[in-house]
């Protein structure tokens, strides 16, 4: 049986510390028919420097200007050859070495008629990680697991890229409309990537990113004038207002207590 070709896009843009990491955990997979693409806003903080280190392991490098995060991921999906994209961004990386092959590398598993095929994710913070498991998709529920974790059909993703009018949940959009539209997306138990969950567009413009979901839901038809939405937008400026507030180390602290306390986690102390 032949293998599917993976293509693996990284975007970056001036993330000289964390690129590396990034970088080491794709060319260290033990799958076999993988490709490795990398796309830079054009970095000027030594980025590029470290990049060029792997450039003879990296299939394709490129380093532009782009219109933001999204923008530089429809590149990746312009340029892959692959069966099948997955997005590990700078900051992020693999869970194990054998992550890819844990997907593709079982001959019983037909994923011919899913738009994507996602696993589960481990979420970094400062003094603990956890894992979080993918659930089932269904229209009122997304995201149901980490981008990072997701493997798209490289042909229907090329016809359906991410929609650049969100800035900050184009992922979650992508994955909604797919569903939305009738596309299948399976889950699988393997824990693909590690997440930084400790900084983030989304983390950082709460309001901004509650804005753009209910958005996207009105867009799909739900009803504009739910209690809902109103609840979740009022809830995103509180937030926002009180990490102004509060001293970071001890928004930090409060984060990390409330997610302990969650039942479908598993803590890993650092």
């Amino acid at each position: 049986m032949s293998q599917d070709k993976v293509s693996v896009v990284t975007v970056v843009y001036n993330a000289v510390s964390i690129i590396e990491e990034t970088i080491k955990s794709v060319l260290s997979q033990t799958y076999s028919n993988l490709e490795y693409i990398v796309i830079d806003g054009g970095s000027s903080d030594g980025t590029i420097d470290v990049i060029r280190k792997y450039e003879d392991r990296i299939s394709i490098f490129i380093s532009e200007p782009d219109k933001g995060i999204y923008d530089a991921m429809n590149k990746g999906i312009d340029k892959s050859a692959g069966n099948w994209i997955n997005f590990m961004n700078a900051g992020d990386f693999f869970y194990s070495t054998s992550s890819v092959s844990e997907i593709f590398d079982i001959p019983e598993d037909d994923y011919s008629k899913y738009a994507a095929v996602y696993g589960d994710a481990e979420y970094r913070l400062k003094s603990f990680s956890y894992i979080r498991q993918g659930y089932e998709c269904d229209r009122d529920h997304f995201m149901p697991f980490s981008h990072q974790a997701a493997f798209a059909r490289a042909d229907i993703a090329k016809k359906n890229k991410f929609n650049l009018k969100y800035k900050i949940a184009a992922d979650t959009e992508f994955f909604l409309r797919l569903n939305r539209e009738g596309y299948q997306l399976k889950h699988v138990s393997v824990i693909v990537c590690s997440y930084d969950a400790s900084v983030g567009i989304s983390m950082n413009s709460e309001v901004k990113h509650a804005k753009e979901f209910v958005e996207m839901q009105i867009e799909y038809g739900a009803p504009k004038d739910s209690p809902y939405f109103k609840k979740y937008i009022r809830s995103a400026y509180i937030r926002q207002y009180m990490r102004r507030l509060i001293p970071h180390s001890i928004w930090e602290r409060m984060r990390e207590n409330k997610i302990k306390k969650q039942s479908d986690i598993i803590i890993k102390e650092i």
